[in-house]
């Protein structure tokens, strides 16, 4: 083992015997927080550096199977760290920057990550995108929703099944064009209770993982560039949660 990978093993042994409560004693909520954000963003560094050393391993040289997942690791380590360093913005009173976003183009990267990292019996599929126009937004903001809904839509399917992503334009009676992001699952559904409470901060019907932020995460998302959440969902049918934004 390389001094590198002992001290990475060592310090990732620290965090994880750690309590939560030990680490940030005495710190006030919102400096508890920063402080989570600070060493997300430096464990982000070590899985980074540990996945730029296998990607120059002779392993991965040619036709190697796992080039494609390694990169697809990479873009997600990438987006991670533009999401704390942002999160740092935003605390010392910054704001999220927005700028003109090739929808598609964000989409495709989507579809890329998904098909190289998910399992094999999840069904992508991504269709539209004819003539979308730009969306003034922040990037990473656009595509942490996306994958927020994509995500909640894999695991409502256990077992596996099909999930679609309908991108198009829609132009209003009143002049204004939004555009529609659509991603329908055929997974377990919702019940009526459960579905008006999905959006609720912290409500949550996973017995592990971190539950109850992803909807609120995109509603907020959806709210703050003028758009709307939608969703729809049958128990034992699937759910349909529709993006619109306007252009």
């Amino acid at each position: 083992m390389s001094p590198t990978d002992t001290n990475t093993q060592i310090f990732n042994d620290d965090l994880g015997n750690a309590r939560p409560d030990a680490i940030y004693s005495g710190a006030q909520p919102e400096e508890a927080i920063l402080g989570v954000v600070h060493d997300l963003g430096n464990l982000i560094q070590i899985a980074t550096s540990a996945l730029n050393i296998i990607s120059r391993s002779p392993d991965m040289d040619g036709g190697s199977s796992l080039r494609p997942v390694v990169a697809s690791a990479c873009t997600s380590l990438r987006r991670a760290g533009m999401l704390v360093q942002q999160t740092m913005r935003l605390a010392r009173g910054g704001q999220a920057a927005a700028a003109p976003v090739d929808v598609w183009a964000c989409l495709m990267e989507i579809e890329t990550l998904v098909r190289a990292t998910w399992e094999r019996n999840i069904v992508f599929e991504l269709s539209g995108g004819l003539a979308l126009p730009a969306l003034s937004c922040n990037r990473v903001n656009l595509q942490s929703a996306l994958m927020n809904l994509l995500l909640n839509a894999r695991d409502a399917m256990p077992n596996g099944g099909a999930i679609s992503l309908l991108a198009t334009t829609v132009h209003g009676d009143d002049a204004t064009t939004e555009i529609e992001l659509r991603i329908s699952d055929n997974g377990i559904g919702m019940t009526k209770e459960v579905l008006s409470r999905a959006s609720d901060p912290f409500f949550t019907t996973k017995v592990s993982g971190l539950g109850g932020l992803g909807l609120p995460m995109v509603n907020r998302f959806a709210q703050e560039v003028g758009g709307r959440l939608d969703l729809e969902s049958e128990l034992g049918r699937g759910t349909v949660a529709t993006l619109r934004l306007p252009s």
